[in-house]
């Protein structure tokens, strides 16, 4: 799961270069992670797939938010 979330931060770090509050910015990298996570998404499927995905992968974010932060901001 960290290496997951350190692509993710690497690609999000390429979008956002505002520094900001960590909870701002953990609340910003919550909602790149839901929309990434909703862009392989097809639109016909009325259930959502990656719900418990999507669960599991803000409750990370949730628990590691120093980590998340000091990667974010190095």
């Amino acid at each position: 799961m960290k290496d997951l979330f350190l692509e993710l931060i690497s690609i999000y770090k390429t979008k956002v270069r505002i520094k900001q509050l960590k909870r701002k910015t953990i609340e910003n990298f919550s909602r790149f992670f839901i929309a990434f996570m909703e862009s392989n998404k097809d639109p016909k499927d009325k259930k959502d797939k990656y719900l418990q995905l999507k669960k599991s992968g803000l409750n990370y974010i949730l628990d590691n938010q120093d980590f998340i932060y000091s990667q974010i901001n190095k």
